[in-house]
Formats: structure tokens, C-alpha cells, sequence
């Protein structure tokens, strides 16, 4: 099923956007991210993220370049088990359900959901999922793009992922993100 979720994923990602470009926002994507930069610490500070995280994410945001070349892309955002149709028989994937929060945006962004809720953290599925998709992210620019998700919330995401080694953003990008 990984394989076929990064597939769908590909798929996805190469539909032509502009039909649908007067009403998924946000109309400029790089804005979009910046504004949510300048809110990403207060965000985590509300979520009761502990002082030792909060004070890596400017520093870490600053130091990760997120892609501006790469074509904009329509975007589930929220890829996650609970949202893939598996058909019982035989666990083929048949679908991807709840759209609601769907955009234009860098592809590497759908992949948060997809590190978080669907591979939970394992390298390994991580990994066939990247490479039915048919593209690899660095690590970095995927927890990045968490710190700037519009659902981020990172103690929850601390209670059911795999602790990281150290306690520094590039151990967690590592420790979630990293694909073998």
C-alpha cells in the first residue's frame, strides 16, 4: 500500500492546477509561507511546546531553503491513513477521501502528512513511499514544512512518533523524515 499511496501521490501532484486556482488559496504560496513563519514559534508556544524546542525553530527555519523552483502543485494536505480507501479484498488502495483542506502549493508539503500519519515515522516505509512518488526530500525541508503546516502541532506529534536520539530539530527531521 505505500507503493500505491506514493503513486496516487504522483498522480495528484501532476494535475493540472489552473481550473481550480480561483478557489484553493492560498493565491501566493511563498507569502503564505512566510506569513506562517512569523507565527510558527507562537503556534508551538500554544500547543505547550517545551522552551528547548521553541527556541530551535527560527534558527532551524532559517537554515532550511524550502524549494521555490519547483511547480506548484495541487495538494491533499492532510494525507493520512484515515483518509485512503482500502478495498478489504485485497488492500489496494481505491481512493483519498477529505479534500476539504486542499490547496496549490509545493509537493514536498503533502509529504507531512504522508511522514507523519501513514509511514508514523518509519524510515522504511517512508522510503517505498518516496520512491513509488519518484522523488526524494531532504529530511530538513520536510520538518520545515511541518513547523509551517497549518495544522502543526508538535507535542502532539511527540506522543506518537519515534523520539529522536538528540533533542535538536535536525535529529527529529532525521528521526521522522529520514527515508531508507
Amino acid at each position: 500500500m505505500a507503493t500505491e499511496v506514493g503513486e496516487a501521490l504522483a498522480v495528484l501532484h501532476s494535475l493540472d492546477h489552473a481550473p481550480l486556482t480561483d478557489v484553493l488559496g492560498p493565491e501566493n504560496w511563498d507569502t503564505a509561507l512566510t506569513e506562517r513563519r512569523t507565527r510558527a514559534v507562537e503556534r508551538q508556544r500554544e500547543r505547550d511546546l517545551p522552551e528547548q524546542w521553541l527556541e530551535q525553530i527560527p534558527d532551524f527555519l532559517d537554515s532550511v531553503p524550502l524549494a521555490t523552483d519547483r511547480p506548484r502543485s495541487l495538494l491533499h494536505t492532510e494525507v493520512m491513513r484515515q483518509h485512503l480507501i482500502v478495498d478489504p479484498d485485497d488492500w489496494r488502495l481505491t481512493g483519498l477521501i477529505d479534500f476539504e483542506p486542499a490547496m496549490i502549493g509545493d509537493r514536498a508539503y503533502d509529504f507531512v502528512g504522508v511522514g507523519l500519519y501513514v509511514s508514523c515515522g518509519d524510515p522504511r516505509l517512508l522510503g517505498r513511499v518516496l520512491k513509488a512518488y519518484g522523488h526524494e526530500f531532504d529530511p530538513r525541508e520536510l520538518l520545515a514544512h511541518t513547523l509551517l503546516h497549518v495544522y502543526s502541532n508538535l507535542p502532539r506529534y511527540f506522543k506518537d512518533l519515534p523520539e529522536p536520539p538528540e533533542p535538536t530539530l535536525d535529529s527529529l527531521a532525521e528521526t521522522w523524515f529520514g527515508a531508507k
